[in-house]
């Protein structure tokens, strides 16, 4: 059995699932590099800073990062 503390951290690195609060933390971080375009590794970098495991974005959620990339 899990800790209460173990399923916050689960939870909060997107393991049941990645809510609109990681999209906007990875896109938050991305966009202040400056960077236009967005490899695997920059991508997996700003993931782990942001404490969110980046296996667990599905393709619908790296689209709706993209959406909040091109506001």
């Amino acid at each position: 059995m899990f800790e209460p503390w173990q399923l916050a951290a689960m939870d909060d690195a997107g393991y049941n699932g990645i809510r609109d609060e990681h999209i906007d933390r990875v896109a938050e971080s991305l966009l202040s590099t400056g960077l236009t375009e967005i490899d695997r590794s920059t991508f997996d970098y700003h993931c782990h800073k942001c404490g969110i495991d980046p296996n667990n974005f599905t393709q619908a959620d790296l689209e709706r990062l993209q959406e909040k990339l091109n506001e």
